[in-house]
């Protein structure tokens, strides 16, 4: 056939498509694995911020456990994690996927973009992230074998069963899917898939395995905060995920058919309004609700809570709705950081009210100011309740039934995963290696170098307290106080 091309699938059938296919498949598959390493960038955010938050003889730990999450997940994530999330599962239901292991797929092609070589490492990058998130919440007290345990099983049967509901084509709550059994959920970019499950895995991870040392003072009161190790790091974390959200929420308008041109400006300009929205929303409510300024690492994660919450109505929300998910997030977020506190829950870098709470915040106002959005045939593709949509209490209930059985099904698998690695003893470090630092008693030796340990201790402080004597005079009284990093 003239100006026709010859391509062969991953099941050996050859296939004809023309030239201009051939090039308009290869245009779609580059920009698809461009944003997958955008989103992958998200990984050297997620360690700045990490490496900023711990102190400085953690270091060493942090990392491991970010390379780890990349490891683990790549290999589980082609293994198992893809073909259960994206797999055939109408044989049970729509709940995960049965086929499509080690990319072996059954009556597919490389023409399938969802199903692609190329699809698969744009899903993968989504799973590194939802993994992630876990690392730092439970930072500078958990075994490098514990969270190499988690990280697999949220790469193999948390996100991947999550995400085969949500985005399928035989998920039972899919849009995708034309018999699902409740109307299609929304979640563009993963608020429910990727943010509700990492911050719940996040929450149940960090009950189970306590606080840190020295957060509890001696009357049981929750010290508010331990010594962070270079804010720089936390600020510099915070902008490189930033940069990389924009290509983690407009990423997913690639797998879509007769995307509009201007929806991928659209999904940026709302993602910019949101971030901005909850980052001033949490600095005013520091200001005249606290009476306080808040610490850059703190502002960091106020504008960390208003990109999650701009994930899941990213593609169909006008931006200035934005404003309204922005600003109510950012507060969230501020007031979810003090419930925890209450709760002697001890969370480094307040993962769990930025991911879950905001990703939680992110699926529940998505149904309030979602477009009213048809597809090719007429049908009714979305409306939210707030734009004149007859069906956004449906579009509600969906959201919210979805969200109800996310808790559940992450509930049930890591209660159990957790019990056993402390009944083992293999969730917590020992008292010796958090004393004096897991990177001084696992690595055999800090992650600086002792020139550079030495410009950052602090070997004396002096403080002259005067005290009167019983005879009227004054006396002074040095206190030493050693290696504040400590």
């Amino acid at each position: 056939m003239h100006g026709a091309v010859v391509t062969e699938g991953d099941d050996g059938l050859h296939r004809n498509i023309t030239a201009g296919e051939a090039q308009d498949l290869y245009t779609k598959y580059y920009q698809l694995v461009c944003s997958a390493s955008i989103v992958i960038l998200m990984q050297l955010g997620f360690t700045f911020l990490e490496v900023g938050s711990v102190r400085v003889h953690f270091t060493k730990a942090i990392l491991m456990k970010n390379m780890i999450d990349m490891l683990i997940s790549g290999l589980a994530y082609y293994a198992l994690g893809f073909g259960i999330a994206f797999g055939d599962g109408s044989a049970i239901g729509g709940f995960a996927g049965l086929s499509d292991f080690f990319l072996v797929r059954e009556n597919k092609s490389e023409t399938d973009i969802h199903t692609s070589s190329a699809g698969w490492v744009y899903h993968w990058s989504y799973a590194a992230t939802a993994v992630t998130v876990v690392a730092g919440a439970i930072a500078e007290r958990t075994k490098i074998l514990a969270y190499s345990v988690c990280s697999g099983v949220g790469a193999t049967i948390l996100y991947p069963v999550i995400t085969h509901w949500i985005w399928s084509e035989t998920g039972w709550a899919s849009s995708l899917n034309a018999h699902s059994v409740i109307m299609g959920v929304v979640d563009d970019a993963g608020g429910i898939a990727v943010h509700t499950c990492a911050g719940l895995t996040s929450l149940i991870v960090c009950w189970f395995v306590g606080p840190r040392q020295h957060r509890l003072n001696r009357n049981g009161v929750f010290v508010k905060n331990l010594e962070k190790q270079n804010q720089a790091f936390i600020v510099f974390g915070m902008f490189v995920l930033w940069f990389s959200w924009y290509s983690f929420n407009a990423g997913p308008a690639i797998l879509k058919a007769g995307s509009e041109p201007g929806l991928i400006g659209n999904i940026a300009t709302y993602t910019t309004v949101c971030a901005a929205s909850s980052g001033l929303s949490y600095l005013l409510v520091s200001l005249l609700w606290e009476r306080r300024t808040p610490e850059p690492c703190d502002l960091s994660n106020g504008i960390l809570a208003g990109l999650v919450c701009s994930t899941s109505g990213c593609s169909r929300t006008q931006p200035y709705f934005g404003m309204i998910v922005g600003s109510v997030g950012g507060a969230l977020m501020l007031w979810a950081s003090k419930l925890l506190h209450k709760l002697k829950i001890d969370d480094v870098v307040d993962a769990i009210p930025v991911h879950l709470v905001c990703g939680t915040w992110s699926a529940l106002s998505a149904p309030f100011f979602l477009d009213t959005i048809r597809d090719k045939n007429g049908q009714l593709v979305s409306c939210g309740i707030l734009t004149g949509c007859d069906q956004g209490g449906m579009q509600l209930l969906s959201n919210m039934v979805v969200i109800i059985l996310t808790y559940i099904y992450i509930t049930a698998i890591m209660v159990p995963v957790c019990f056993g690695l402390r009944h083992f003893q293999i969730l917590r470090v020992d008292v010796e290696a958090e004393k004096k630092g897991v990177d001084l008693v696992e690595f055999q030796g800090p992650a600086y170098s002792n020139k550079h340990n030495a410009s950052r201790r602090v070997k004396t402080k002096h403080v002259v307290a005067h005290k009167m004597s019983a005879s009227g005079r004054t006396k002074s009284e040095e206190v030493i106080l050693n290696d504040l990093n400590c």
